[in-house]
């Protein structure tokens, strides 16, 4: 490759000099009387009028690899380090480069965080020859800047401390934490510095971020002080409180989260007890009722220092929404303790009263926000179990997500089992779309089973087949690589006979197929060189 010219005149600029020769290709080397880009080191054939097509050819083939290799014109006088640092650790092999090659071209796309991440968790590195492909792939997708950034290696790194374009790659690494980034990065590079020392030393965290506060602008506040979630602590209770009230609603709405996760909350009891007289359990010999009012008075300013805004649009009604916001802060624990019942006992009080949608969607609110397991289970199994009359909208994504993938296959296999008649409408599919990878095996044989009978109905296809195209894709998703017989073996000579989902279940078989050879690329020796 070229080195870097002195010379401004011969000074090498990829960008530019590609754009001046796609202009002369379109519009044709007779009606382009301009000189041609020369390239410091390059030396074409002689200008005559034969050779002009042929010198732009030559001009564009140079210019095409010099772009690939990530070159870069100087800047300044000052010279680039000379050399990378040795490489530590092995790079993928033969197949495995062609299949990342794949992946970096486009194919699968939805599998290259999954691959970037098995990279770094098996210790091996991108290959030298696409470093740059990796590089400028990642460098406009933020998600893959620190998966990309863990497998670069050690000339992945130096080159891309070379390129401006692509340091924000470096600067989202698990070794990023400089102060330097905090003085004089972007907001993006100093939340990702500030969340990372917040692991390490969360006081000088603290302590650098509530100086700067005051100066930044509130988007930039709300981001920095997110960050404080990371070790979170009592000792962070007075910083949070001053911006509690901050004019910013974006700003308040990130603080009063973290303060009322607090353990021993000051604002947590307050909110209790304003809330604990409004729902009132009573009890005779013979039943349990809840009793619920709304507060007495109006919105002011002090329902502000609580963190409670005039109207929430989760909870309908102004009255109904100070209510609503109050339960969806306090611990939902905390209620099912006070009365001595159980979560699942909880839920079918609060469906008998008139305020039911608020209370179930309040508690919904306040276990995501709590991260309490027993409330999430027992929330989506009263969800799902049967048919309700009330028409929720519960966060159940985020509440699923609370509970480990086994107690969630467990939920979902019983309703599966008990209405194992695939449709569009079918309860139990939007529970199975949040079963995380990997699936169990037990798991993928029973919905591949409920498939294959689904399938084997030619003239109920098109009823089911935007469903079955949803979860198809999703199985490709999270269905282990190893599990690919176990698809294939029933689902595969249905291919023919399924016009409306050929695509989807092909999809699936080969997307898995493709991740097995992933899997397996990643076990391979280091190609030679």
């Amino acid at each position: 490759m070229p080195e870097h010219a002195t010379n401004p005149e011969t000074t090498l600029r990829p960008g530019a000099d590609w754009q001046r020769l796609q202009r002369l290709g379109l519009l044709g080397t007779r009606q382009s009387p301009g000189e041609l880009p020369q390239v410091p080191g390059f030396t074409l054939p002689e200008a005559t009028s034969d050779y002009r097509e042929k010198q732009a050819l030559l001009t564009a083939g140079v210019l095409s690899v010099i772009r690939k290799a990530g070159y870069q014109p100087a800047t300044s006088q000052k010279p680039a380090e000379a050399v990378a640092a040795p490489e530590t650790q092995d790079a993928l092999g033969t197949n495995g480069t062609q299949l990342l090659q794949q992946l970096l071209e486009g194919q699968y796309p939805e599998l290259l965080p999954e691959f970037l991440a098995a990279l770094a968790e098996n210790q091996r590195r991108v290959p030298h020859q696409l470093l740059v492909q990796l590089l400028e792939h990642a460098r406009t997708r933020s998600q893959l800047h620190r998966a990309a950034a863990a497998v670069l290696g050690q000339r992945g790194a130096w080159l891309a401390s070379q390129n401006p374009a692509w340091q924000a790659l470096l600067a989202a690494s698990e070794q990023a934490t400089e102060e330097t980034a905090w003085e004089t990065g972007t907001i993006g590079q100093r939340a990702l510095f500030l969340e990372a020392l917040r692991r390490r030393e969360p006081a000088h965290a603290r302590e650098l971020l509530a100086p700067v506060l005051p100066q930044e602008p509130a988007k930039h506040q709300a981001q920095l002080l997110a960050m404080l979630q990371e070790g979170l602590s009592i000792d962070d209770e007075p910083l949070l409180t001053q911006y509690l009230a901050a004019k910013s609603k974006e700003v308040r709405q990130t603080v009063l989260p973290l303060l009322v996760r607090l353990p021993d909350s000051t604002l947590t009891e307050g909110h209790w007890q304003r809330a604990e007289p409004l729902v009132q359990l009573k009890r005779n010999l013979l039943s349990k009722k809840l009793l619920v009012e709304l507060p007495a008075t109006d919105w002011d300013k002090t329902w502000l220092l609580d963190g409670i805004e005039q109207k929430d649009s989760r909870f309908p009604g102004e009255k109904a929404a100070l209510l609503g916001q109050l339960l969806a802060l306090i611990p939902p624990r905390r209620w099912s303790e006070h009365w001595n019942l159980s979560p699942s006992k909880s839920l079918d009080l609060a469906a008998g009263t008139e305020w039911a949608a608020l209370l179930l969607t309040a508690w919904a609110e306040a276990a995501v926000l709590h991260q309490d397991p027993a409330w999430a289970e027992a929330l989506l199994e009263w969800f799902y179990e049967r048919t309700r009359k009330q028409l929720l909208v519960l966060p159940t994504a985020s509440l699923a997500r609370l509970l480990p993938p086994a107690r969630l296959t467990e939920l979902v296999l019983p309703l599966i089992s008990a209405t194992p008649h695939f449709h569009s409408e079918v309860r139990w599919l939007p529970l199975l779309l949040l079963v995380p990878a990997p699936w169990p095996e037990r798991l993928t044989r029973r919905v591949v089973e409920v498939l294959r009978t689904a399938f084997s109905k030619p003239a109920e296809l098109y009823r089911i087949q935007y469903a079955a195209s949803q979860l198809l894709e999703y199985m490709a998703r999270v269905v282990p690589a190893e599990q690919y017989n176990l698809c294939a073996e029933p689902l595969q000579p249905l291919l023919q006979d399924v016009p409306y989902l050929h695509n989807s279940l092909a999809r699936l078989l080969n997307t898995l197929h493709f991740r097995q050879q992933l899997a397996e690329a990643l076990h391979e020796p280091t190609a030679p060189g």
